[in-house]
């Protein structure tokens, strides 16, 4: 009889076990939303979509996911081709609870639904990011480039080497070094190589990846590869035959608006320095030839211009996008990356107004 009932309570215990151990392998998630919302209410991570009636101002979801990710709280359905403000937080399997603002306002003329955290507990992955953000705040504010430079360094060491595992450390690594350019191709393969893969998201290690080997090919000091394409007058203009001067590689296109937007800027800029032994050469990365002649002309670019319909330059220098540029020094080596027009003034100011 006693061996009997030792073996109910073993059975039991294993099974008690068993569901604690099933428990935490699922999110519980239980919000608020505060405003006249009575609709269902959209969670959504990665390519999965699930959704919430809201009764009473409360909403819940379960589920369950593999590792730590980002996901959004929605107000309409992800699938909608309407726009719509959304609430981004970190999920994981564990019981969270999370306070949302809903309101409706205009956005570029269409009445438009918006979500916004307001709180939430419960997920650690959330707090590491929070804690991280707080850590940058410095960053953001300094003007220094050096400075920032060692800030960003030191924030992101200091918090993949406590979270090597964390799918933040391979986020921040990758969104922070796509969006600033500051760190060298060695800081970030140290960084890297602290960070545990078998984590991390697919495209942020392809986008680390990416960055390193750009890098690698355009870090501070090396000289870029040549560049050898048609001008207008269909004359083969290089990089090479403006040693002596600095240059500025302008890659751009006549469909960038941001392209476009910056050109009366730099034009300032070279009527400023032409004459101080300082050039401009604009590469094209666009298909429509007539159309990049006659961006040159509406903006009145009177710098050396050269078109790569073919855009080998883009595959060449590994860019992602336009505008992009880089700032040669006398011996056509690499001084500066995506310099804006007002640090581009004021660094030839320095060095060529002595």
């Amino acid at each position: 009889m006693k061996n009997t009932y030792s073996l109910i309570i073993l059975i039991l215990s294993i099974f008690i076990i068993s569901c604690k151990e099933n428990k935490k392998q699922e999110y519980s998630i239980k919000g608020e939303i505060k405003g006249d919302f009575k609709d269902y209410i959209y969670l959504k991570s990665n390519n999965f979509i699930d959704s919430s009636l809201v009764k009473n101002n409360k909403f819940s979801f379960i589920g369950k996911v593999n590792n730590p990710v980002e996901a959004v709280l929605l107000p309409i359905s992800p699938k909608s081709k309407k726009n719509s403000g959304r609430a981004p937080f970190m999920l994981e399997n564990s019981e969270i609870f999370l306070s949302v603002n809903y309101e409706q306002a205009d956005f570029r003329g269409e009445l438009t639904e918006f979500l916004k955290l307001d709180s939430i507990s419960g997920s650690k992955s959330q707090e590491l990011k929070n804690n991280f953000e707080s850590n940058m705040s410095g960053f953001y504010k300094e003007n220094n480039d050096s400075i920032k430079t060692s800030m960003l360094y030191k924030n992101l060491h200091d918090f993949i080497n406590q979270n090597p595992q964390s799918i933040l450390s391979g986020n921040n690594l990758a969104s922070l070094n796509n969006f600033y350019r500051y760190l060298s191709s060695s800081q970030m393969e140290k960084l890297f190589k602290m960070i545990d893969t078998n984590y991390q998201e697919k495209r942020d290690l392809l986008k680390i990846r990416n960055i390193i080997n750009r890098r690698k090919l355009l870090d501070i000091g090396k000289t870029p590869p040549r560049i050898s394409f048609p001008s207008q007058n269909g004359e083969i203009i290089t990089n090479i035959q403006f040693k002596g001067k600095y240059l500025l590689l302008e890659f751009w296109a006549s469909w960038c608006i941001p392209c476009r937007q910056t050109n009366p800027e730099l034009k300032k800029i070279y009527n400023n320095f032409r004459e101080q032994k300082f050039e401009i050469l604009g590469i094209s990365i666009d298909k429509d030839i007539e159309k990049w002649k006659t961006a040159i002309k509406e903006d009145n670019l009177d710098w050396h211009q050269v078109i790569d319909t073919l855009r080998v330059s883009a595959d060449t220098y590994l860019l992602k996008s336009v505008p992009f540029n880089i700032l040669l020094d006398k011996r056509g080596r690499i001084i500066k990356r995506n310099i804006k027009p007002k640090e581009l003034n004021e660094y030839l100011a320095e060095k060529l107004e002595k």
